[in-house]
């Protein structure tokens, strides 16, 4: 993941448990992850943190799809782009 979201659309930051809760009242919707699509961000549980990645392209949502034993959430932001900070 190159690209995390660690603020909401307001510019409050997200603290590092509960990121999927975060950005769902934020205004992202869960999707099931299993395609590429515009805005997707990736909630990767890691024990005492989550981290939130922008998917930003297929390749992207590729490598973040890997199986590699956390959980993982998928989730689609209107502003994933711009919470991430992505620069094309």
């Amino acid at each position: 993941m190159g690209y995390y979201i660690n603020e909401n659309s307001k510019g409050e930051p997200i603290g590092p448990q509960s990121k999927t809760k975060a950005l769902i009242a934020d205004g992202a919707r869960i999707v099931s992850g299993d395609k590429f699509e515009e805005n997707l961000i990736c909630v990767v549980q890691n024990g005492f943190f989550d981290a939130a990645g922008y998917a930003y392209s297929e390749a992207e949502w590729k490598v973040m799809s890997e199986s590699d034993g956390r959980r993982k959430i998928w989730l689609v932001h209107p502003m994933a782009k711009e919470l991430s900070g992505y620069k094309k």
